[in-house]
């Protein structure tokens, strides 16, 4: 049987460098299958930003920025 994490976040300032490195070094620790952050500050998600979170290029995400939640 195969574990899978789901890992919820509540980010508050996601755009700010030292933020996004905390995240990084989170998913680093506990290699999540899914990472859920609640981001309702954050105006742009895109693949840069989401590639400097998660580490690699395997990954999908889905932002809705009336909820501001982001799904990797």
């Amino acid at each position: 049987m195969v574990s899978k994490k789901v890992m919820s976040y509540n980010a508050r300032g996601l755009g700010c460098g030292e933020k996004k490195v905390e995240v990084c070094r989170l998913v680093n620790e506990k290699h999540p299958f899914v990472l859920c952050t609640q981001e309702s500050k954050l105006n742009v998600v895109d693949d840069l930003l989401i590639k400097s979170i998660w580490g690699d290029d395997h990954c999908g995400y889905s932002y809705n920025r009336r909820w501001g939640f982001l799904v990797v």
